[in-house]
């Protein structure tokens, strides 16, 4: 299951565009809906033809379950055709991520909570100062990985299940104290329909802290040995940073 949920990691990325997006009321629901469906249709797929054309009993033993199907069905060059599909993923996986790190720093920025440096946008309003940051980063955990092979990958790995699934928790929680606000004070929910809203938001939130409770039991330890360390220095960060965040942001116009 956690190797299900690794799959949609970054399905969230589609909201972190609503600044950029000429009509986000619209776009970004629309965007998360194609977003799912998509997946799910691909995934579903892909994992129907494998179980389908590729002995289960083989499955994961000594190459990887694709190669076994194109070998099958005669696809010459199988290994290197999966390789350069793994390589194509994950450079489009990067240049992604590279920028949700970017708007994401400049959000920080502007709302108080980074440095004033990664809120200044360049000429053609690219954050310019953020973007560099996270290359930055980018170029040091690669180097990281050659220096240490068999454990900052880990680590990394580790980091990004325990954070991925504590953020999507988050965004349920956020959710939820979100709907209940505007309730209290009398406002409608929000403009967008939520079909079984709130219970599927707390089945979620019960199942992700399932999956992250297993990852523990399931030899993915290292979700928590590097997870809740992570946890701790961002939590600090906001602590020093609230205060004098919050001041800043009502001096900062966005």
């Amino acid at each position: 299951m956690l190797i299900v949920i690794f799959s949609f990691y970054g399905i969230e990325i589609v909201a972190v565009t609503a600044g950029e997006a000429e009509n986000p009321r619209q776009a970004v629901p629309r965007a998360m809906r194609s977003v799912v469906l998509r997946l799910s249709l691909f995934y579903i797929l892909s994992v129907g033809l494998l179980v389908a054309i590729a002995p289960w009993q083989k499955a994961g033993i000594s190459e990887s379950p694709f190669v076994t199907v194109f070998r099958s069905v005669g696809i010459p060059y199988a290994a290197g055709i999966m390789n350069f599909v793994i390589l194509t993923a994950a450079l489009s996986s990067m240049n992604t991520n590279l920028y949700l790190t970017s708007r994401m720093l400049f959000s920080l920025s502007r709302s108080g909570f980074a440095p004033q440096l990664f809120g200044r946008l360049s000429g053609s309003g690219a954050p310019r100062f953020a973007l560099f940051i996270s290359t930055i980063g980018l170029a040091a955990a690669a180097l990281l990985s050659i220096k240490f092979p068999n454990s900052v990958y880990l680590y990394m790995f580790g980091i990004s299940i325990f954070g991925g699934i504590f953020v999507w928790i988050l965004i349920l929680l956020t959710l939820i104290a979100f709907r209940a606000k505007r309730q209290k004070e009398g406002l409608p929910p929000s403009s967008f329909r939520m079909p079984g809203y709130p219970w599927l938001a707390w089945a979620g939130i019960a199942a992700l802290v399932a999956i992250l409770v297993d990852s523990f039991f399931i030899n993915l330890a290292i979700a928590w040995y590097a997870g809740i360390p992570w946890l701790i220095v961002i939590s600090v960060i906001y602590l020093l940073y609230r205060k004098k965040g919050v001041r800043r942001a009502e001096r900062t116009p966005l």
